[in-house]
């Protein structure tokens, strides 16, 4: 745009038969006598640097046609360029705050991950023969020990009916609790009943 109107305004300024006022012809050499200028006089125009009525008025001095040209530069830079470096800003927002949401998952992932090695330590302190599986009365043995209950309490459990908390930990009723149910129903009831 700054080259056309440069050209367009210095092309009339040189024609003998110009009709330019003096007016006129200052502003095109102030605004449009060369491409820099052009080009300043055109960001002016869109970051309320100068007054479009004042840059307009050479373009008119030349024709009608050129205002119009002037108008679609403001509004093509206005809506389209402007728009561009705003959604530019909102995606970064938006991406910064997708950042967040991840670091906030993987914080959750690493805290269960953590709770898992908490309840994988508390069979192993029931589990006295390591045989893989609890029985009834070994649980019920190991809830009256001290670190059992820490272990409890650390991961947000208060056993205080241990019958009642290996029936839901045994989830095949055979009478026995392996790893991976103690596992799945630690973790279930560690969500839902924090008090058994």
């Amino acid at each position: 745009f700054a080259i056309l109107f440069t050209q367009v305004v210095n092309d009339h300024m040189q024609d003998p038969n110009s009709t330019m006022t003096p007016e006129e012809w200052e502003l095109g050499r102030r605004y449009f006598d060369s491409l820099p200028k052009a080009m300043l006089c055109l960001y002016m125009s869109i970051a309320n640097g100068v007054s479009w009525e004042v840059v307009i008025i050479p373009l008119n001095a030349v024709s009608v046609v050129w205002d119009f040209m002037f108008l679609f530069y403001i509004a093509f830079a206005t809506l389209a360029v402007l728009n561009v470096i705003t959604g530019v800003f909102c995606q970064s927002a938006i991406d910064s705050a997708q950042s967040d949401h991840e670091m906030v998952i993987q914080s959750i992932m690493n805290n269960k991950d953590a709770h898992i090695e908490k309840i994988r330590m508390l069979f192993s302190e029931i589990d006295e023969d390591a045989s893989g599986v609890i029985t009834y009365q070994m649980f019920e043995k190991g809830i009256r020990s001290q670190d059992v209950k820490t272990y409890f309490e650390s991961i947000d459990l208060d056993v205080w009916d241990a019958w009642a908390f290996f029936k839901l930990l045994d989830m095949d009723s055979g009478g026995a609790v392996e790893i991976e149910e103690f596992l799945m129903g630690c973790l279930r009831l560690r969500g839902n009943a924090k008090a058994m």
